[in-house]
């Protein structure tokens, strides 16, 4: 079960928001305090889906991917191999919401969710990659990490 679910109206101007965190971060602390900040979000935040990748179970995450990008209208799919989970997103609704606020996709927020994907795998049998497809879409694939000889 999904430890946190946003219910009711998502803040308007969430996406703008996160960018403008990051660049903020980035300006005045640099990048590591970015992804100081979004290791600890993703590991204490998002603690249970951490929680279960360490313990080699990706389920929560997936349900994490799913309630988020359907409840923001996202295009998307997910499919499920026995080698791998990868996330395709088509059409990122949080660049998207950029654009109609009248701002340029920002990179930022792609980069963001490199370290936080990074982050929630941790200490994990997993690695999370994240690759950018185009200006509004990325794939995202999780899958067990090779062990080294």
């Amino acid at each position: 079960m999904l430890r946190y679910q946003s219910k009711g109206e998502v803040h308007k101007d969430f996406h703008g928001l996160t960018c403008a965190t990051l660049h903020y971060l980035i300006d005045n602390y640099g990048q590591d305090a970015v992804v100081e900040v979004l290791r600890n979000t993703a590991q204490k935040v998002y603690k249970s889906i951490h929680e279960g990748l360490q313990n080699g179970d990706p389920d929560e995450l997936i349900e994490f991917w799913t309630y988020y990008l359907e409840r923001e209208k996202g295009e998307f799919t997910i499919e499920k191999t026995e080698d791998f989970i990868r996330l395709t997103v088509k059409n990122c609704p949080a660049l998207r919401h950029l654009v109609q606020l009248e701002q340029e996709p920002d990179p930022v927020l792609c980069e963001g969710t490199k370290i936080f994907n990074e982050a929630l795998v941790e200490g994990s049998p997993f690695e999370l990659t994240t690759e950018r497809t185009g200006a509004f879409s990325c794939i995202q694939t999780l899958k067990k990490r090779e062990e080294k000889e």
